[in-house]
């Protein structure tokens, strides 16, 4: 059922195609919204495959009419980024880079570094390939306009001010202080200087300084004299507006699902940076030109534009994108093919890192199938109700029972998710007893999880024998779970499953993936408990043995092991040893002696 189009006006707009849901599937822009929806549906013209599919399911079709073209591009640009329709070319940044947020939406607004840019109001700068600089930015920021970088909410009632209010980095709103007019004009003067105008703010603080001189108030034109100061040493530094020689270079590589895009920052003729990019081909069929045009509005919608931009193709509708980045820069912007001469090359370099990428890209794809392939095995084989997509791993660690900890892993699709790696601590088992300890870390990780009502995992592997899996099932009966659990034991790699009244014993060969999987969890929970249990044994040995001794307090401590590197070398040192540390006399020396001999006796 095609649409009724016949009221889309003959003027430049934003076309919205909606499915049978209402969802937005497609947003294009057009110089004449008439003549490019009724393309769609025309008989005799040629589509790409994915075109017609979409062409099938539109139902209904909005539109927004714009003043122009290039306003048109703009809008299409921000509600593709908003909207994210299925059948647009999809911009997926691999790296989250940071912005500079400024909460102009906010009662009293703040300044500070975000990696995530939501349509919430707020006003962003960016994006940066490099976070140094732009933290120095914003402590000059907070030296010079003194606006709170904490999140205390000010709900009118007066509060005591933190020491940045004492150390002249903050006009201490929180504890009225300053009015709230006034310190969002600092908000404002502020903003001005991270769009680039300085000269403004300079002048009024230079008249704010003679003012206060003037009236005899020295103190406080000596601070207005340190941030004119400040304020051009930020000024000296930031690099918001492109110079002559500074480029964009543009490269892709592509297979039969994804664009991968190489952006290479070029800055006074040299290279500064890079960045990788992905996209999705869209309704683009293939026309990787139009790809990087896309890329370019949505791109530049919040990154700095530079004077010139490198492609290795000419790029549709080149003229209209050129006139809406010169205006957003608010001079004249370039996009050029080079022919020769370094810049090609420079683009050829960007276009191998594109491949490399790809390439990259393909290696992760293979693992995570090889993995995907390893659970659909390990399933089969140990007759799994579920894919065990989301695997947990335990082993205890201890050296005759002190310092114990046991550890958790956490298999996500087969990869590690070592953000979701835990230890714990042994709290109620004392002296060896690896299967009470056992019983307790699977106990208390299982009955958190259900207090709070998180997702199970598909499977849980314990690294031991039929002991340490007969312990662990224990607690999960006393929570009444019902978990697949199984154990791995070291010396010949069976797969112990415990049963009613028995444990059952799998076998399966070395080249098993489903048995290389399991190993893998059972070799990383392994490798985790070691490393936490040596954690905490040298902060147990480090912390008591010197903290006993009268007169070594943090600083000879941490200089003592600086020197000696262990306690033990420590326990071993003569009085002409130790006296070579900083801190440490001949008498307190002797202490140290005498301690290690009283500590042995």
């Amino acid at each position: 059922m095609i649409p009724d189009i016949s009221n889309i006006p003959d003027l430049p707009g934003v076309y919205l195609m909606k499915d049978d849901s209402d969802n937005i599937i497609y947003i294009g822009k057009a110089k004449s919204l008439k003549k490019r929806v009724s393309q769609y549906f025309q008989s005799g013209k040629h589509h790409s495959s994915k075109t017609r599919a979409m062409v099938r399911k539109i139902r209904d079709i909005d539109y927004i009419v714009t003043e122009s073209e290039v306003a048109a591009l703009i809008l299409e640009a921000n509600l593709v980024k908003k909207n994210r329709p299925h059948y647009n070319i999809d911009l997926k940044d691999d790296k989250r880079y940071p912005y500079v947020k400024v909460t102009v939406n906010k009662k009293y607004p703040r300044i500070f570094i975000t990696r995530k840019r939501l349509m919430d109001g707020a006003l962003y700068f960016g994006p940066y390939t490099n976070v140094k600089p732009v933290r120095r930015t914003l402590d000059m920021i907070s030296q010079v306009f003194r606006l709170k970088r904490c999140n205390r909410k000010i709900d009118g009632k007066r509060h005591r001010p933190c020491l940045n209010y004492h150390i002249d980095r903050c006009y201490a709103p929180c504890n009225g202080s300053i009015s709230e007019d006034e310190y969002r004009r600092n908000v404002m003067e502020a903003v001005k200087f991270l769009k680039g105008d300085t000269s403004e703010i300079l002048r009024s603080l230079t008249e704010k300084m003679q003012a206060h001189a003037k009236e005899q108030e020295f103190e406080a034109a000596a601070a207005v004299r340190d941030q004119i100061a400040a304020l051009k040493s930020l000024s000296e530094q930031q690099t918001a507006t492109a110079g002559n020689n500074d480029s964009d270079l543009i490269a892709t590589a592509a297979d039969e699902e994804t664009i991968f895009v190489q952006v290479f920052y070029i800055r006074d003729g040299n290279m500064v940076g890079k960045a990788d990019f992905s996209l999705s081909w869209g309704d683009a069929a293939g026309d990787i030109s139009r790809v990087v045009a896309e890329f370019i509005k949505q791109y530049y919608q919040d990154a700095p534009v530079p004077p010139e931009i490198l492609v290795q193709h000419q790029v549709p509708d080149e003229e209209l994108i050129t006139k809406w980045l010169s205006e957003k820069a608010s001079r004249n912007v370039r996009i050029q093919v080079p022919s020769r001469g370094d810049k090609k090359k420079l683009l050829e370099m960007a276009a191998r890192n594109a491949v490399m990428t790809m390439e990259q890209s393909h290696i992760k794809k293979s693992d995570q199938d090889a993995a995907l392939q390893a659970l659909l095995h390990l399933r089969d084989e140990l007759s799994l109700p579920t894919l065990p997509v989301h695997i947990e791993g335990f082993d205890i660690s201890n050296i005759s029972g002190t310092d114990a900890v046991g550890s958790l892993v956490v298999f996500k699709n087969g990869m590690p998710a070592k953000d979701q790696y835990r230890h714990f601590n042994i709290r109620t088992v004392k002296g060896i007893d690896d299967f009470a300890m056992m019983a307790e870390v699977v106990g208390r990780r299982y009955r958190k999880q259900k207090s709070e009502n998180n997702k199970l995992p598909d499977l849980i592997l314990i690294d031991g024998g039929p002991g340490q899996v007969g312990a662990a099932m224990g607690s999960l009966k006393e929570l009444g779970l019902d978990i697949p659990l199984v154990g791995l034991a070291k010396r010949f790699e069976h797969i112990i499953v415990p049963k009613e009244d028995h444990e059952e014993v799998v076998i399966l060969p070395h080249t098993s993936d489903a048995l290389k999987m399991l190993m893998q969890v059972r070799d990383e929970s392994h490798r985790f408990a070691v490393s936490s249990h040596r954690r905490r044994r040298t902060a147990r040995l480090s912390h008591s043995e010197l903290d006993s001794i009268p007169g070594i307090g943090s600083s000879r401590k941490k200089a003592l092991l600086n020197h000696f590197g262990s306690i033990d070398k420590i326990r071993r040192a003569s009085v002409e040893d130790l006296v070579e540390v900083e801190g440490i006399s001949k008498g307190l020396a002797e202490k140290i002696i005498e301690h290690f001999k009283n500590d042995q006796n």
